[in-house]
């Protein structure tokens, strides 16, 4: 078996080998087994149902929580040669997407979200397909978006039932176990019904940063000397769209640099377009909110920073994933004033509606509005959850979100390892006889002392192969960032 996988992986992709995790998880497919797996970012998520589909010639559905993210999926698969792959987005117009219903049957890879996966008409013309595999991409997003920011994630295991309970492929990057478990629940499988593979998530080639800045104005000042030092591609997270937007100009204006904004406010053609741009390499920096990243199959992104306080610790795992894919070294630098908690708070109560709120929606359900807290609020109205359980479902969402956002604030602050602070949160550990403290965090280096006064030409350096061969972190960092004396 295995080398027939591996007869069959150089057959449709050209690799002479799986990566970690890969293979087992497409064994138990094959033997029809439901598998839930936790792959690191960069781990070949997509590999795994388009090597099913293309040994087994099943059709296959992939719930995928972005119209940007099924819009590269799409592109890929018709370049490996496949006509047969189609996206069903709110981005199609009516007479598209009939036409697209219509001919439902034609495809073998069907791209869809969870908002449109719950609409009649599609559940209806799916349940006259033949389904071989249903996949969901990123699932934490049902235990992290579904209770109070995309419901709709909640109806996938009814959903999934209704489409006659097929082969079933859950994959995220990252997943603690209560979010595992959470997953399993609401898909309506009970926890011996999956089969788990679940990969550790330390990413040992990215060197992990932080700093406490004294109020915002330090903080740009800052990031522009970073960004005018640092090489190769990078990603900056927000957690404001205008400051993505604003900080994208000050950086064009002020360095050399290659620089635009992306987030969730903009139309999905401009969106599309700036995500392709810096996949070719025609941008070197993308300041984005969260909704970039997933999916994006840029291998050699150097670094990752984040303007603002993540929400918790998973999301900022996943992005900090995406540098140093291709096992060179990274950089995740996080940068934190006081004021960053309070945002991430004012989100949290934009997004989870209090109780007056609750009261005012549940005694106006007829009510017409395109506000989030309302959608979220009539989901569970319409569902027949009373007054009192959605009161109970948001005080639980929002005890939750202020727990996971304190557990990111320790981290910034934490005078211990960053790496042990980061896998502790996932119940890991760095492996015996793997740690080397010499390279880990900035703990252990003069980092933050010393990259003002590098430049910006960046040495290649070779992947890794194992551990073993890594050099310090010191080595590491003064060839990130080569010194101007």
């Amino acid at each position: 078996m295995t080398m027939d996988l591996k007869r069959e992986l150089k057959k449709y992709f050209g690799f002479d080998d799986f990566r970690p995790g890969q293979e087992d998880i497409l064994k138990n497919l094959l033997a029809n087994r439901n598998t839930l797996a936790i792959l690191p970012t960069g781990g070949g998520k997509t590999l795994l149902y388009q090597m099913y589909g293309a040994m087994t010639h099943q059709r296959v559905i992939i719930v995928s929580p972005l119209i940007s993210l099924m819009q590269d999926q799409v592109s890929r698969l018709q370049y490996l040669g496949s006509k047969r792959v189609v996206a069903l987005t709110s981005a199609l117009d009516f007479q598209e997407k009939t036409a697209i219903l219509t001919h439902l049957n034609r495809y073998q890879f069907i791209y869809v979200s969870p908002e449109m996966l719950a609409n009649q008409q599609v559940q209806q013309r799916l349940m006259q397909l033949q389904i071989g595999l249903f996949v969901v991409d990123e699932a934490h997003c049902i235990s992290e978006w579904g209770p109070d920011f995309r419901p709709d994630y909640l109806k996938l295991g009814t959903v999934r039932e209704r489409l006659g309970s097929p082969l079933t492929l859950m994959m995220t990057a990252t997943a603690t176990q209560p979010v595992r478990r959470n997953i399993i629940a609401h898909m309506n499988f009970s926890p011996g019904d999956i089969h788990q593979i679940v990969l550790p998530v330390n990413r040992a080639n990215i060197f992990l940063s932080a700093k406490i800045f004294a109020n915002q104005h330090e903080k740009d000042d800052a990031l522009i000397e970073l960004v005018k030092q640092l090489n190769g591609p990078g990603i900056i997270y927000f957690s404001s769209k205008s400051k993505a937007e604003q900080t994208a100009n000050t950086l064009t204006n002020e360095t050399d640099r290659r620089v635009m904004a992306y987030h969730g406010g903009m139309d999905s053609q401009p969106r599309f377009h700036i995500q392709q741009q810096f996949l070719a390499g025609n941008l070197d920096i993308i300041c984005a909110t969260s909704a970039f990243g997933m999916g994006i199959d840029k291998n050699n992104v150097r670094f990752v920073i984040h303007y603002h306080l993540p929400a918790n610790i998973q999301s900022y795992v996943q992005e900090i994933g995406r540098c140093g894919r291709d096992r060179k070294p990274g950089l995740a630098i996080l940068m934190y004033e006081p004021n960053d908690r309070a945002l991430q708070m004012g989100l949290i109560d934009h997004t989870v509606p209090d109780e007056s709120l609750l009261d005012y929606l549940y005694a106006h359900p007829k009510m017409l509005s395109t506000d989030d807290q309302f959608r979220v609020v009539k989901f569970y109205h319409d569902n027949g959850d009373s007054l009192e359980q959605a009161k109970t479902i948001f005080n639980h969402a929002r005890t939750r979100r202020v727990k996971e956002l304190g557990a990111m604030v320790q981290y910034v602050y934490t005078e211990k390892c960053r790496r042990d602070e980061l896998l502790k949160y996932f119940d890991e550990a760095v492996p015996d006889g793997e740690r080397n403290p010499s390279y880990c965090c900035d703990h252990d280096v003069d980092f933050w002392d010393r990259w003002r006064d590098f430049s910006r030409q960046y040495l290649n350096q070779p992947a890794q192969s194992s551990q073993n061969e890594a050099k310090s972190w010191q080595q590491v960092i003064d060839q990130l960032f080569l010194s101007k004396n």
